[in-house]
């Protein structure tokens, strides 16, 4: 698989950590961090019930600030002789949360297997035109990472649409219980439409997402925060021409997928951990629930790609991922400040020897077709 133009991945956040350096336009700033967060998506055209606002990347960039000193102590501190329950994550700052994530999650057991596999469940919130209640589109994602070979398998399904909320559901069933809706032209419907697509490596539509770290460089990435920031850092510096500001960006949402869905070793996604409990503005949010009902513990990380924040939770005795939200942190365009906006639930991840169930891809149209870029959100990652 190959990419265009923006690895994702990136590296960390050198000296321009400066608080007080100038901040560029807004406006710039969106519409370069939109597209350098934009999959790249052949051929396929998504005409199904797939997440608007779905982002895992969601999952966006975030200033730094380090305090090497500060997090060897509270490292001392959080880090357990053996792996045992977190302290709750009301217990300590955000920082403080994820450097015990980090401890916990570095000693679970590597695993090994021809596949990592990763099951995730996605869902965005529409509300529903001239209707007092608001919708929950739901999709799952399925991937087979081959690390080695620098290979992977994705396939994508609509799960339809449900009510967001009980008092969603009181809403709808007041409107009738109707099973499709309309939104901003789009359908979304209460059944879904089963498998959108699935793609294989080499077929002439591969999904991949722009900034994607190949694969086969996870094994030679370092284990100590600080090199790794740098190591990614400088991966994104000679792939993409774009400001200091964005290529930060690209380094924290780099770090957050290290520290979620890639097939990355404990020592590596502790690390990723801790790069990013040095952002700035990492706060604690305290024990939670995931959507499936798990009780984890999350931490908020401001977003630059939009006025949201990102949150990601983890389960209290491993450390390991549970899945993330972004939420509002201002009011405007039909949303309230606080209000959930997407969120993804990661269900399996695993090694296994269980080979993907397709070798192609969907409506292959064969060689010598020209494939399409579609600007679409983090649906297809």
């Amino acid at each position: 698989m190959k990419n265009d133009v923006l690895h994702r991945l990136t590296a960390a956040r050198p000296t321009h950590l400066d608080p007080d350096r100038p901040t560029p336009s807004p406006v710039r700033e969106e519409e370069l961090a939109t597209f350098t967060a934009c999959p790249r998506a052949a051929r396929t055209a998504r005409t199904t019930a797939q997440p608007r606002r779905v982002g895992r990347p969601l999952v966006s960039g975030l200033a730094l600030a380090t305090a090497t000193a500060v997090a060897a102590l509270l490292i001392a501190d959080t880090v357990p002789e053996k792996p045992g329950p977190a302290p709750s994550a009301t217990s300590g700052s955000g920082s403080q949360v994820l450097l015990a994530a980090a401890s916990h999650v570095e000693q679970q057991p590597a695993g090994s297997g021809t596949y990592w596999y990763v099951e995730e469940h996605f869902g965005s919130l529409h509300k529903v035109p001239g209707k007092n209640y608001t919708v929950d589109v739901r999709t799952e994602q399925r991937y087979w990472t081959a690390a080695a070979k620098n290979k992977q398998w994705s396939q994508l399904l609509d799960l339809g649409a449900r009510p967001a909320t009980k008092a969603d559901e009181a809403a709808w069933k007041a409107d009738g219980s109707p099973t499709s809706w309309n939104v901003e032209g789009e359908t979304f419907t209460y059944a879904g439409k089963g498998e959108i697509q699935h793609d294989a490596p080499g077929g002439s539509a591969d999904v991949v997402a722009m900034g994607d770290l190949p694969l086969r460089l996870l094994a030679t990435l370092p284990t100590d925060e600080q090199a790794l920031r740098k190591s990614l850092f400088a991966l994104v510096d000679k792939d993409y021409n774009a400001p200091e500001k964005i290529l930060d960006m690209i380094v924290v949402d780099t770090a957050v997928r290290l520290a979620t869905t890639l097939p990355s070793t404990p020592a590596l996604r502790a690390a990723a951990y801790r790069l990013l409990a040095a952002e700035p503005g990492v706060r604690s949010l305290g024990d939670v629930k995931d959507h499936t009902g798990r009780t984890g513990y999350a931490v908020a990380l401001p977003s630059p790609h939009e006025p949201a924040e990102l949150r990601l939770i983890f389960d209290k005795s491993t450390g390991m991922p549970l899945g993330t939200e972004k939420v509002a942190t201002r009011g405007g365009d039909g949303v309230s400040k606080g209000e959930l906006l997407d969120y993804t639930t990661i269900t399996s991840m695993k090694w296994t020897e269980e080979a993907p169930p397709f070798d192609s891809d969907t409506e292959d149209p064969g060689p010598g077709s020209v494939p399409v870029e579609e600007p679409d959100a983090e649906a297809v990652r």
